[in-house]
């Protein structure tokens, strides 16, 4: 695996787990235009902007 790569996978497993992206959340909202989790129900989604979180069942 070249040098890139390997970043590239250890940057994107460091942002899943700072963006709440990852299986141990408990995430109960999430933007439908970006899919990121949000924590709780906002308005706007705090990541896009977008007026879609709507609450996960």
């Amino acid at each position: 695996m070249s040098l890139f790569r390997k970043a590239g996978k250890k940057f994107e497993e460091a942002k899943q787990a700072f963006d709440g992206d990852g299986a141990e959340t408990d995430t109960t909202y999430v933007c439908r235009s970006c899919e990121k989790s949000v924590a709780e129900n906002h308005q706007y989604c705090p990541h896009c902007g977008e007026e879609t979180v709507e609450r996960v069942e």
